[in-house]
């Protein structure tokens, strides 16, 4: 699992059907101090997450299929949590 900001709503006008009526965002890794982490990747959102929002990202093979009800669900990443607050502390 990692931090994520949402950056922005990924379309697409044929995508596979475990895709369908589901909202794909490209999402940012951050630091708990909010800096950029690495390249964007592409999150499946399950939760209700909006643009700007720090969320949990993350899924081990499988928890897509069993989130969705899919037999194949060919989906790495899962924004599973919207952060509410980070105490976060440099030691």
């Amino acid at each position: 699992m990692y931090l994520a900001r949402v950056k922005k709503r990924i379309t697409a006008t044929e995508k596979h059907p475990a895709y369908q009526k589901k909202h794909v965002f490209a999402v940012q890794p951050v630091y708990p101090d909010g800096r950029d982490k690495g390249d964007e990747w592409a999150a499946v959102d399950y939760i209700g997450a909006g643009i700007g929002d720090i969320v949990v990202c993350g899924g081990a093979p499988g928890v897509a299929g069993k989130v969705f009800g899919l037999k194949l669900a060919p989906i790495r990443t899962l924004i599973m949590a919207i952060v509410d607050r980070i105490d976060y502390r440099d030691i």
